[in-house]
């Protein structure tokens, strides 16, 4: 069985798995990981900042995923920008600023999405990020995750790693919201795929291997 078959099989498996987690442990750890992610990793990130003040690519949960609203409002309390994808095409995603939940729209399947009208950056904007957080299935310690198999943050980690060359910046932290559940040993990898740097979980911030 190639790559491929293996990474089909094991994401049915994990929505299975996601899906079982009960809706109490959901929202408690989902608020727990959000807490100690600002403690550890964004607070310290804010301090070397001339402005202090961050600029935080996310996703708007939907379902089952881990919340993301309560890591978003802490970014809002503390001023820092925040950006998050729009659907625009069966490949692609554009990223809008959205600066208050009044902003959020039913996008494509019922998806949560910026309203299209919210500032869009441009990709020559992308050298500004500071931390890119996405979503998953499973995760492991060496960084490796499985996607939903549509490829949009693969092709996204592509443009963002051509827009921080070219202004001759690394590549901001890579990040994920994660519940116990979903963390798993040997997730199989192709070339095209990234790695994560952080685990944002309940128990605390992973930094990966």
């Amino acid at each position: 069985m190639g790559i491929p078959d293996v990474k089909r099989e094991l994401r049915t498996r994990m929505a299975r798995v996601r899906a079982a987690i009960p809706e109490a442990s959901r929202v408690g750890q989902s608020e727990s990981a959000s807490l100690l992610a600002e403690a550890e990793v964004l607070a310290p990130l804010r301090a070397d900042k001339e402005d202090g003040r961050l600029t935080v690519f996310v996703y708007l949960a939907f379902r089952d995923e881990p919340a993301t609203l309560p890591l978003i409002r802490s970014c809002w309390s503390r001023g820092d920008r925040i950006l998050v994808p729009r659907i625009t095409g069966p490949e692609s995603f554009a990223l809008h600023e959205l600066d208050g939940e009044e902003g959020v729209a039913a996008g494509s399947w019922g998806i949560p999405e910026p309203a299209e009208h919210l500032p869009q950056w441009e990709p020559d904007q992308y050298a500004r990020i500071d931390l890119v957080i996405v979503p998953g299935l499973a995760y492991d310690l060496a960084g490796g995750r499985i996607g939903f198999g549509g490829g949009y943050y693969d092709r996204f980690m592509e443009q963002l790693g051509r827009q921080r060359r070219e202004a001759r910046k690394p590549m901001p932290l890579l990040a994920a919201l994660a519940f116990r559940e979903q963390i798993i040993s040997g997730i199989p990898m192709e070339e095209h795929d990234f790695r994560l740097n952080l685990l944002f979980t309940s128990a605390g911030v992973i930094r990966t291997q």
